[in-house]
């Protein structure tokens, strides 16, 4: 990507002596829940079917069968599914765009009563493309606000030489006409409006206010539900719904590339930014500094929420096909073609990521520049913070228009519509074991507004969540690692690995820190002992030789021979140096 224009399963819960204090222990959590209403915004009911139209490819069984789905989940009446015949690759001619998507979708609101157009006196604000018979206008009212386009409609509109441009001092890297056709529809509002070549600024960028997201105001809320099958694709709906109604839950995932000057800096200050919002959020949110991305051993466990940049394509832990993400979960890699083809599990970014798991996320057709591609910060604030549903929030993200970004998921997808507090509170009287979650995002929250740690992590040990579930242990064990308390760490995370609701994941990183503990503590046996079951449970596409060398090094602070031994010659089958 060039920098800028110039060049578990967890069943129910053990019970035990906590059980008879229920009633006053779940007082204690709402009391201790409420506390987030202040800190969390409460948006009111969930968003509406009837503000969609959903359009499919009518020349796949499939895109329709995703289409007709999606219909029945949202409740979008019959007369707001639109079927259009339509190429079955990714790509689609600017004329043929016009022709066979653009101008269909505009004649089918405008014959439904569902928006209405006006001819546009004033000049455009980019000028018509030379030599274009086509009359500008402008949206007067509609009753749609999104554009949703289904599995088997294509994605690109490449570059057509052909095309004459009125525009004037355009950048080198600017005078293409290419975009996606997600980020062309969007422009649905002002059709023949605006000239194709380059960029169109976004009006509604950084929007707080959902109301401004309108298309009066000059942009259609575009997303698709697509990915490598129509299965995955008309999951997304299925995993949004499953969210809404019972939270989003887990931990986010960070990956920087510790960038501290240069034309990229930019896109690690972003990524920054959106990590201060995933904390903001009260996400136990885990962030690698490093300049490589994460490692196919990362600890990647219980995943609501992951940004990194920049590979071309799937690598750590995302390399395998089994990744820890949470239902409803937001995954963005930021590369310039990581949405180059949707309908792989392989290739770039966008299909893999949906392959493995993911509810939504974002992407790039081709070059955007970085300056160009969404501010994540923004859409993770909007979504979260000011609970946005994900059309509006990822829409508000957008620099830019008539450009190259595609956005993936169910566009009303709004899982931070409820309180945290009630959210957590009902999960709770539930018995849920997702209440760990909520216990956990609100103990951030405590913390962020000032309240001490050691009273917040008094409260929690309190609990009885603290010794039934892994995710509140382990907060409890980080709690006690932050305040130097290394050895009442490393007993929470024992905690932790006992109980049976650990995910794999998150167990390699609770093994992971235990022997850094033990480390510490002067415990070599115990270290040992860690790194030998990070060693046995490793996946066989995880290098173990680091773990094996520090093995040896424990084993020679014990001079046990046969250990020493043994782990030698496992270090020099791996390839390594003892």
């Amino acid at each position: 990507m060039n920098p800028d224009v110039s060049g578990n399963p967890t069943g129910r819960l053990r019970g035990g002596a906590g059980d008879a204090f229920r009633p006053i222990l779940r007082g204690r959590i709402l009391r201790w829940l409420r506390v987030v209403a202040l800190l969390l915004p409460w948006s009111g009911a969930m968003a509406a079917g009837d503000e969609v139209l959903v359009v499919y490819n009518s020349r796949m069984p499939a895109s329709e069968a995703v289409a007709r789905h999606y219909a029945r989940r949202r409740n979008v009446p019959e007369s707001q599914v639109l079927g259009l015949p339509l190429p079955e690759s990714a790509n689609l001619g600017r004329a043929e765009y016009v022709r066979a998507l653009e101008e269909p979708i505009r004649r089918h609101l405008v014959a439904k009563g569902l928006a209405e157009w006006v001819p546009d006196a004033g000049p455009s604000s980019r000028g018509a493309p030379a030599g274009s018979a086509r009359k500008s206008s402008r949206l007067a009212h509609a009753s749609i606000r999104y554009l949703l386009l289904c599995h088997g409609v294509p994605w690109y509109i490449p570059h057509d030489a052909s095309l004459r441009s009125d525009l004037k001092d355009v950048p080198p890297p600017l005078q293409r006409n290419d975009a996606s056709v997600d980020h062309e529809l969007a422009l649905l509002a002002r059709p023949g409006g605006h000239d194709p070549m380059g960029v169109i600024p976004n009006p509604v960028l950084g929007a707080t206010n959902a109301a401004r997201l309108h298309p009066t105001n000059g942009v259609f809320l575009v997303t698709r539900l697509d990915g490598p099958t129509p299965e995955i694709a008309r999951g997304l709906v299925d995993k949004a719904l499953e969210a809404e109604s019972g939270g989003l839950w887990g931990h986010a995932y960070i990956d920087l590339r510790g960038l501290t000057e240069g034309a990229y800096l930019w896109g690690d200050q972003m990524i920054t930014n959106a990590a201060t919002a995933a904390k903001r959020l009260g996400f136990e949110t885990f962030v690698d500094n490093q300049p490589a991305t994460l490692g196919v051993g990362y600890p990647l466990s219980q995943a609501a929420l992951y940004v990194g940049w920049y590979d071309s394509g799937v690598t750590g832990p995302f390399y395998r096909a089994a990744v820890e993400f949470q239902p409803g979960a937001f995954a963005y890699h930021l590369h310039s073609f990581s949405a180059a083809n949707l309908r792989s599990a392989s290739e770039n970014w966008a299909g893999p990521l949906l392959a493995r798991g993911a509810t939504a996320t974002m992407g790039c057709v081709a070059e955007p520049y970085l300056r160009f591609t969404p501010d994540i910060a923004v859409f993770l604030e909007r979504w979260g913070y000011a609970g946005m549903t994900f059309g509006e929030a990822a829409t508000a993200s957008h620099p830019v228009l008539s450009w190259q970004t595609v956005v993936v998921g169910d566009p009303l997808y709004r899982p931070f519509g409820r309180s945290l507090a009630e959210q957590g509170s009902r999960l709770d009287a539930a018995d849920d074991p997702r209440t760990a979650y909520a216990l956990v995002r609100n103990a951030n929250l405590q913390l962020l507004s000032g309240r001490p740690a050691e009273a917040v992590r008094s409260l929690l040990e309190s609990l009885r969540w603290a010794t039934n579930h892994a995710v509140v242990a382990e907060k409890i064990a980080r709690m006690h690692w932050s305040g130097i308390r290394v050895r009442q760490a490393a007993e929470w995370y024992e905690t932790a690995l006992a109980l049976t609701n650990a995910t794999p994941m998150q167990r390699r990183r609770l093994l992971s820190d235990s022997v850094e503990a033990h480390r510490i503590l002067g415990r070599p046996a115990e270290a040992y002992r860690c790194l030998e079951q990070l060693v046995t449970t490793a996946l066989p596409d995880m290098d173990v030789r680091e773990l094996r060398i520090r093995q040896l090094q424990f084993a020679r602070e014990l001079r046990d021979e046969a250990r020493i031994t043994t782990v030698s010659n496992e270090v020099r089958r791996l390839g390594a140096t003892p």
